[in-house]
Order: structure tokens, then C-alpha cells, then sequence
């Protein structure tokens, strides 16, 4: 399984979607679009729900990290979260949780030559939607819509490069 890693208060965590998240966000906040969209704002609220997610996210990544027979670390709680996030980490925290939903709901497959598939990658080439290789790289549509579009291109070079993939520009 694949998580994103957040540190807070010198305790580094790591955030994993596995399928008893995946219900206990449904049952706390309606499903995983309607968390996304509750920690958008930079609201007292967004940041109370930012940190009720981390600590679902993190509680199921130590007991996963437990199962595969790592030593045992801390199980943090939503005031952890709460008490430790400096105000300069909020986003950070914020990224790392909208990671660890978008890790927790990807697939991995491989090709018949052993190589991997990116199927993301493949329907965004599909589809052409300008902004969709920003949500690929951990950002939120709306973050990639308040940015210039020359970083939102740069940011999709880099991610067609950090996966082995030639980029679309001339010459290439």
C-alpha cells in the first residue's frame, strides 16, 4: 500500500485510504469528494476537518505499518493534529491527506512486458482536460485553476518525466 508521509510535532506519520477509511469517511463527513471539498477553504472548519481526516488516515496507516511488523509508533488523534499543525504546515497537511485519498483510490497495473500502466494517465490523454494532470500531481482542480497555467504545464512536465513519459513539447 502506498501513503503519504506528513510529519507533525517531530513524529513523522503515514496516511493511508485502505477500504475501512474509505467507509469511515463516508460515514463522518458523506464520502471522499464531499471531505475534499470540506477541507478546500481556509476556514477554522476546514482546518477541524483537515485534521479529523489526517488522523483517520494516520491511525490506519500505523496499524497497517503494526501489520507488517513494523516496531509500533503512535496512534495520533484528531487533537494531535489540532495542537501540533503550525499555521505554515496546514497546507502541507492538507496536501498530504488529498494524497493519501488519491494513492488509496489509484491502481496499479502492469503491462504484459512487466512494465506499468498508468491508467490515469492514459484517460487524461483520452479526455484532453487542461487541467487534469494538476489533480495527477496531488493538486485540487481549484488549486490548479488559481495558478498561471505555465506553472499548471510545468508541473505536468515534470510529472510526465518523473514517470518515464515523453513530454508533449516540439522536439521531444
Amino acid at each position: 500500500m502506498k501513503a503519504a508521509k506528513i510529519t507533525v510535532g517531530e513524529v513523522s506519520y503515514f496516511l493511508v485510504l485502505d477500504g475501512e477509511a474509505m467507509f469511515q469517511i463516508r460515514d463522518d463527513f458523506g464520502g471522499t469528494k464531499i471531505l475534499l471539498e470540506a477541507v478546500e477553504p481556509d476556514t477554522r472548519e476546514a482546518f477541524e476537518a483537515t485534521c479529523t481526516a489526517a488522523a483517520l488516515l494516520a491511525e490506519r496507516g500505523e496499524l497497517i505499518r503494526r501489520r507488517l511488523g513494523y516496531e509500533p509508533g503512535k496512534i495520533p488523534e484528531r487533537d494531535d493534529f489540532l495542537l501540533l499543525v503550525r499555521p505554515f504546515e496546514v497546507v502541507d497537511l492538507k496536501n498530504a491527506v488529498i494524497r493519501a485519498i488519491t494513492l488509496g483510490y489509484g491502481r496499479e497495473v502492469e503491462t504484459e512486458d512487466g512494465g506499468e500502466y498508468d491508467e490515469g494517465l492514459e484517460e487524461l490523454n483520452q479526455k484532453k482536460t487542461p487541467y487534469g494532470g494538476a489533480v495527477l500531481c496531488g493538486l485540487s482542480v481549484t488549486e490548479a485553476l488559481f495558478m498561471p497555467p505555465g506553472e499548471v504545464f510545468d508541473l505536468w512536465e515534470l510529472y510526465l518525466k518523473a514517470h518515464g513519459k515523453k513530454g508533449n513539447k516540439e522536439g521531444e
